[in-house]
């Protein structure tokens, strides 16, 4: 079944054009058993900035996302591709909002449409939100174990990012008990409005300062995170070519994402949605969107410059091994201290940084089942 008629019929010509035709391909695949339109382009919230996400059904075995990165006639689509069994098996909660929002554009078996359906229900229903919600508490704990790692270390400058990227797993409760979608080029804005109407500013603050989001709230500094990120890129793009053959011998899912990140239509669309976003003088989430990024492309390179030394990369101390990988620290150490405002940070200030990641922690795991109890009500 193609539905590229139905479910594009609201997008621009010019999109819709080009969809219809990557749909019709897309469906002539084999390993292709459904596609659906996603993020904000289905929720009506896209500007001319934005890429196209689709969601790809993929009959081959494998049990991760993993996502391609496309240009067609000068627009920008990621190709998110999961495994059937996710749509046909149990679904985890990691797809929830891409299906829930999704358009569906081609269902071979109606499979993809029959789980689109059971999602359309489940979504807001307590039980789901409870699900979802408490993924952000395990990605917290991860992220918050890495804090302490790299601490125990010496290793204040990854301790402090790794403390703020905790407080921001969990403060994904708010945005969900507040029935908003969770996007990393509008987080900032989600949570402080989240925040508000849940009468816990606390946390916006309180985040927005260990992250050090406030240093950023003006233009100017907005633009130089976003050199910066420039810098990093290309330092990361021009290393992958120089070590193509090791970047082949990674684990799959390294090497698709280091590929999809080294794409010079990867820099092209991130370069565009922050110029936009920062035309709304929105500069912290232009900061955040950039930051958001940059640290999993941080960590994917580091793996692969291990590789290349014959070492083991530590990734609790995510910043130190990107400062003794190579002799004498290149300039993608600088770089990211720079764009992360850790240039110096004393043990007292990632001491600080990890009480507030603990406390943020333990408050929200307390509350977590009655703010759903209290916000999300039973579907009828």
């Amino acid at each position: 079944m193609v539905n590229e008629g139905i479910g594009l019929v609201r997008l621009p010509e010019r999109v819709r054009s080009i969809l219809e035709k990557l749909v019709r391909r897309l469906s002539r695949r084999e390993t292709v058993s459904g596609v659906g339109l996603f993020g904000s382009w289905s929720r009506g919230e896209a500007v001319i900035s934005s890429d196209v996400d689709l969601l790809i059904v993929d009959n081959r075995n494998f049990n991760y996302e993993f996502v391609e990165r496309i240009e067609s006639d000068g627009l920008l689509i990621d190709l998110n591709h999961i495994p059937e069994k996710w749509i046909k098996g149990v679904t985890p909660p990691d797809i929830d909002q891409k299906l829930y929002e999704m358009i569906v554009l081609y269902d071979r078996d109606w499979s993809l449409t029959t789980t689109k359906n059971w999602m359309s229900k489940a979504y807001l229903t307590p039980e789901r939100v409870d699900i979802r919600t408490e993924t952000y508490v395990v990605e917290s704990d991860m992220y918050l174990s890495r804090a302490n790692s790299a601490y125990a270390r010496g290793d204040f400058q990854s301790a402090r990012v790794f403390a703020s990227m905790s407080v921001e797993s969990i403060l994904k409760i708010l945005i969900e008990v507040n029935q908003m979608p969770i996007s990393n080029s509008r987080f900032i804005q989600a949570l402080e409005e989240s925040a508000k109407r849940l009468a816990m500013p606390e946390f916006l603050t309180g985040y927005l300062t260990i992250a050090q989001l406030y240093r950023v709230a003006d233009r100017r500094n907005a633009e130089r995170k976003l050199d910066l990120f420039r810098d990093a890129w290309e330092h990361v793009a021009s290393f992958m070519e120089d070590h193509a053959s090791t970047l082949s011998s990674l684990h799959f899912k390294t090497k698709t994402r280091l590929q999809y990140y080294g794409k010079p239509a990867f820099l092209e669309g991130m370069v565009a949605r922050s110029q936009a976003i920062m035309g709304t003088e929105m500069f912290i989430e232009t900061t955040h969107y950039l930051l958001h990024t940059l640290i999993d492309i941080l960590e994917n390179y580091a793996w692969l410059a291990s590789a290349v030394e014959g070492k083991r990369l530590d990734y609790t101390t995510l910043f130190r091994s990107l400062r003794e990988l190579e002799k004498p620290p290149t300039r993608i150490y600088e770089t990211a201290v720079e764009a992360f405002n850790i240039t110096n940070v004393t043990r007292e200030e990632a001491d600080e940084a990890i009480k507030f990641a603990k406390e943020a922690n333990l408050n929200l795991r307390q509350r977590r089942k009655d703010l759903i109890k209290k916000f999300i009500r039973p579907q009828s």
